[in-house]
């Protein structure tokens, strides 16, 4: 893990309690404890050293000792407690865990270790300081779902698509689960069209195992094209919508360059001009130009 400033100031301040906690520990168990090099451990020793509080005299400074391997905090100042996480922060990581937990019922193991977790931080500043509602998803297929995608199992499941107004049977490839604006949805691909789809879970109305040899093509690799997009920073939300297939974005000025990898081609055109011109094409030239011709298309249609 690359060291940066914040993350160094982050571990000084866990370090002065700790060992607090644990006078004449020693440097080597320190840097096992933070997972860092005793190299690392020393460095943020020395910074220890140039840290107090206003005025910097040597009245107002932290005192710690070490040598020979071991370390001692003679004067802590202000440091004397271990950091703990405001309410804001309190929430995000507990609606995670609860998402994590949704996702891993089927696992008893892990699933057990999730709820003490979620248990000791839902508790952690107060009694009542964090209850739960039941999730936006009331999927009965959830852990069939979650099962079918860790035994790499595949699924039918028959769609009630809101965008089309019809109900669909589909024989799919679950690949993963994950939350987006308080909604659950399946990342999977379709046997039977040979693309990536995304499935919201509540709208999936039945779903069932079904064998691998009826659907032989399925062994095929799913080929990807890799798209490069020039984001408007004002339509920054399909980065967000789309995440699941984006492997990488970063940010140039008032735009994005973000980098796609998607089979489902005719599906990327109609996005794209969805939301044009906030977004551009800068590569590969021919799908760009597949795209103009697209658009040249659906405006002809327009000026008839």
């Amino acid at each position: 893990m690359v060291d940066n400033a914040a993350i160094r100031a982050l571990r000084t301040m866990d370090l002065i309690p700790y060992i607090l906690e644990n006078p004449g520990i020693s440097i080597g168990s320190l840097a096992v404890k933070f997972s860092v090099t005793e190299k690392q451990v020393e460095n943020d020793l020395q910074l220890i050293f140039m840290c107090g509080l206003p005025g910097y005299t040597p009245y107002e400074l932290i005192d710690i000792v070490f040598e020979d391997g071991v370390v001692s905090v003679i004067d802590p100042q202000v440091l004397d407690k271990p950091r703990r996480f405001n309410k804001s922060e309190l929430i995000v990581i507990a609606l995670g865990l609860q998402i994590l937990i949704e996702i891993n019922k089927s696992k008893p193991a892990q699933l057990a270790k999730l709820q003490a977790l979620s248990k000791k931080i839902s508790k952690l500043g107060s009694s009542n300081l964090i209850t739960f509602n039941p999730l936006a998803t009331n999927s009965v297929f959830l852990d069939l779902i979650v099962k079918a995608i860790s035994e790499k199992k595949h699924l039918e499941i028959q769609y009630n698509s809101l965008i089309k107004d019809k109900k669909t049977r589909r024989a799919i490839d679950p690949q993963s689960l994950y939350f987006l604006n308080g909604n659950l949805y399946l990342s999977a691909f379709d046997l039977d069209v040979r693309s990536d789809r995304v499935f919201k879970v509540d709208l999936i109305e039945d779903c069932s195992v079904i064998d691998f040899k009826d659907h032989n093509n399925s062994s095929e690799p799913t080929k990807l094209f890799e798209v490069v997009l020039d984001v408007k920073k004002s339509h920054r939300n399909f980065i967000e919508r789309n995440s699941s297939v984006i492997s990488s974005s970063q940010e140039k000025g008032d735009r994005f360059e973000v980098h796609i990898q998607i089979s489902n081609i005719e599906w990327l055109k109609r996005s794209i001009l969805s939301n044009a011109p906030g977004i551009t094409v800068t590569s590969p030239s021919l799908f760009a130009s597949e795209l103009v011709e697209s658009a040249n298309s659906v405006l002809a249609l327009y000026q008839a």
